[in-house]
């Protein structure tokens, strides 16, 4: 497959596309619940940045009904388009898709939404604070951003296998050369304060711990999507990516090991409608309100 040149650490691969779509099978109910946490009923419009192969849109449809309708927009617009064809002809309800670089683009055909979201998607952008802004500013007054994104640092093998282990280090030592936040997750509410919008109205941690056989083959699938950019930094080679796997195929023929995978962290924020707080009013100067620096101009001083 070829694929536009971009930014995304795991390559835009068949393979990777292919894992993308199991992983959202592993969170739907996680992402189901967040959504329904933010308000998604019947009826809304929705945008699902970043949205690869489509299945959160399939979700978003569910969710919406045929009175609401899904817009997908992402950078690559082969599979975004395959996605569409799948949804439409599988399913009933009403889909659009957009090839588009959303750090770039000022707007989305089909603008403003109720309901904006993303998941694992900022911490592949350069500046994670300003794309939340522009989520905010798709958005229409009442409706809300939903953001999921990983805590990479809670990813853990019990017992110890060192196997796991060096998969997960090296993920992290490609991420953290690439400029990535290996914290995101869990930084996602400082990242909505420091973003202009005020504290997230809700969060939501989705966990999952597995035995080997399944966790274990994930963490595979991960390595061989970041393998081509660990061996281009002189982190890993064939050898060692051959002897990791056999490590934990032979892990899992044993049995009794149980993978912690990243706690996908959700967080969401209703933008207020017309004649309540906006958005740039909500946070000022050292998190203060801009309502309360007017008052504080405007108390008299007071002499001792």
């Amino acid at each position: 497959m070829t694929t536009p040149a971009d930014d995304y650490l795991m390559g835009r691969t068949s393979a990777e596309y292919q894992r993308l779509r199991a992983q959202a099978k592993v969170w739907e109910e996680g992402t189901r619940r967040v959504l329904i946490k933010a308000g998604l009923r019947p009826g809304l419009s929705c945008l699902d940045i970043g949205c690869g192969p489509g299945e959160v849109m399939r979700l978003m449809s569910e969710m919406v009904g045929p009175a609401g309708s899904v817009t997908g927009v992402d950078v690559d617009g082969r599979v975004g388009r395959e996605a569409l064809d799948v949804l439409r002809s599988t399913t009933g309800g009403q889909y659009a898709f957009h090839e588009l670089d959303v750090e770039s683009a000022e707007r989305v055909p089909g603008g403003a939404f109720d309901a904006v979201f993303s998941r694992i998607l900022l911490i592949h952008l350069k500046e994670p604070e300003a794309f939340l802004r522009k989520m905010m500013s798709w958005t229409k007054p009442g409706g809300v951003v939903v953001v999921q994104e990983y805590d990479f640092e809670s990813w853990d093998v019990c017992p110890r296998l060192d196997a796991v282990v060096e998969v997960i280090r090296t993920f992290r030592a490609v991420a953290e050369k690439g400029g990535r936040d290996t914290r995101l997750g869990f930084k996602l509410p400082a990242c909505f304060i420091a973003a202009g919008l005020g504290p997230p109205d809700g969060i939501d941690v989705a966990a999952l711990v597995s035995e080997l056989a399944v966790g274990g083959r994930m963490t595979q699938e991960v390595y061989t999507s970041i393998f081509p950019m660990a061996q281009q930094l002189g982190l890993t080679d064939e050898a060692n990516r051959r002897r990791i796997f056999d490590a934990i195929d032979g892990a899992i023929q044993t049995g009794g090991d149980y993978v912690l995978s990243p706690l996908l962290v959700g967080a969401w924020k209703r933008r207020p409608i017309e004649g309540k707080v906006g958005i740039g009013d909500r946070i000022g100067v050292s998190g203060r309100t801009r309502q309360e620096i007017k008052t504080e101009h405007r108390r008299p001083s007071v002499r001792s």
